[in-house]
């Protein structure tokens, strides 16, 4: 078996995430969260390339707002998405407020 190899470690998290898609504005839940990027769980997910604006409401209130790029994404089917999460990646960029580092860390 094989260790982790990213570079920043994922740390389990359910925070709520509001994002705009081509459509409308979104609501999803982060699944977990680095000090790179998180993965959001949603039903609408953006395609891959997409640059993404998003607010994270943080755990002892507020929001933190972040920008990123949509780098991967799954859709679980049908009878396996209570087990499997469905949603995306979103890359925050490097730039980013210092709350967003605040939550990403591990704990």
């Amino acid at each position: 078996m094989m260790g982790e190899k990213r570079d920043s470690p994922r740390r389990r998290c359910r925070l709520l995430v509001d994002f705009d898609t081509t459509l409308s504005r979104t609501t999803g839940f982060t699944h977990d969260v680095s000090k790179s990027g998180i993965f959001v769980r949603t039903v609408r997910i953006p395609r891959i390339g997409k640059m993404l604006r998003a607010i994270l409401h943080a755990p002892g209130g507020g929001t933190v707002p972040i920008e990123g790029t949509v780098v991967r994404s799954f859709r679980a089917p049908g009878a396996l998405r209570t087990l499997i999460p469905s949603g995306f990646v979103l890359r925050v960029a490097r730039e980013h407020p210092a709350e967003y580092d605040e939550i990403a860390a591990p704990r």
